[in-house]
């Protein structure tokens, strides 16, 4: 459903010769039907250059900016307390896939706010992503919301049960932070004047899929089929080279993980033929268009000037359908997928998803200049 759109953003990002950028963006449940609420209705190292290239001509960024400015004007002066903190480590790194019950957020929860407010919240997030990162996150908030209607779990799920909480001074020049996520979701807008960035990103979705309007939802499946259409491409040797002795059934960098480092493994895409990069790089290209499209563009040929420098590593069956783990990396990105099964009645069957997209050297916009 993305790629007429990815295509003609990838013709015009080749063409115009855009430079490198640094990049990268539980529990257990089955599938249901759920009406939701607020969601739905309001709903790899970076250098100094790499980070300086990731200046845009700065409309994504004002319009984060005009979007946070008019969200604070909703609050009064209790709400502007608790959702405004400084911007440390500790405070950027206070993000989790984990239900409230089990992790303790900061900041202002989407339930707590009226309909004006959380409307404002979605467009901060609105200005942020592209059209389908906007979808991608209203889908995985709902699926909150079809576990809260499906009972039978004592946690504390619900489609408005997100937060927003806001790092530094907004502001057109200097460092600061937009944080909006929950169970299954964070995402850390770090804007530096122009420049911005959307690393680390932790996409999650529980259940997998369920049913919403009489139409079946999938919030990542893209990242699922389009890793399968890579790993069917392998040969023999590569897919030898690919698969991960070690068995990883869980993402490493996630929650908690900041400033861990991997060491490249899996099958260089220096040995793909050019139908196989193509599949690598719409596989990607399923990370990236989730941005808003100032960032996507010049973010997707950075990978594609890198490719041959990017591993792409698998564990699991080579069946689709089937639990899988797979990560990848290049110099200025990791991305990891987990399929994660459930106990009891759904042993064996996929339940929920953990993934992770990341900037080495970049995350929260550490290689930006304020």
């Amino acid at each position: 459903m993305r790629s007429a759109r990815r295509e003609r953003r990838l013709g015009a990002t080749i063409a115009a010769g855009l430079v490198l950028v640094a990049v990268t963006a539980c529990s257990s449940g089955s599938t249901g039907s759920v009406t939701t609420s607020v969601s739905t209705a309001a709903v790899s190292t970076a250098t100094s250059s790499t980070a300086a290239s990731t200046t845009t001509s700065g409309e994504a960024a004002a319009a984060v900016l005009t979007a946070t400015t008019a969200f604070l004007a909703t609050l009064d002066s209790t709400q502007k307390t608790a959702v405004m903190a400084e911007r440390t480590q500790t405070n950027l790194s206070q993000w989790s896939n984990l239900p409230d019950q089990l992790f303790k957020r900061a900041g202002l929860r989407m339930d707590a706010l009226n309909a004006i407010q959380q409307a404002a919240v979605l467009k901060i997030v609105k200005a942020a992503l592209s059209d389908e990162g906007y979808k991608q996150v209203t889908q995985i908030t709902a699926a909150d919301g079809v576990l809260a209607a499906q009972g039978g779990m004592n946690l504390d799920f619900g489609a408005d049960h997100y937060w927003i909480r806001i790092l530094g001074t907004p502001a057109a020049t200097g460092k600061w932070t937009v944080q909006y996520g929950g169970h299954h979701l964070a995402f850390n807008v770090t804007m530096a004047g122009n420049a911005m960035t959307l690393a680390p990103t932790l996409w999650g979705a529980q259940p997998a899929s369920y049913t919403a309007a009489g139409s079946g939802v999938e919030p990542l499946s893209g990242e699922a089929k389009k890793a399968f259409a890579v790993v069917d491409s392998l040969d023999a040797t590569q897919l030898k080279a690919a698969v991960l002795t070690t068995a990883t059934k869980e993402i490493v960098l996630g929650a908690g993980q900041d400033g861990k480092t991997l060491a490249a493994e899996g099958v260089k895409a220096s040995t793909f033929t050019d139908a196989q990069k193509t599949l690598l790089l719409d596989l990607v290209d399923e990370w990236i268009t989730p941005l808003n499209a100032e960032l996507a563009a010049a973010k997707l040929a950075a990978v594609k000037k890198n490719l041959d420098q990017t591993t792409f590593a698998w564990y699991g069956s080579t069946t689709i359908g089937q639990p899988i783990y797979y990560r990848v990396q290049g110099p200025t990105f990791i991305i990891e997928f987990a399929h994660q099964q459930g106990g009891g009645a759904n042993a064996g069957g996929i339940t929920h998803i953990h993934s992770i997209y990341r900037e080495p050297g970049n995350d929260y916009g550490a290689g930006l200049s304020s």
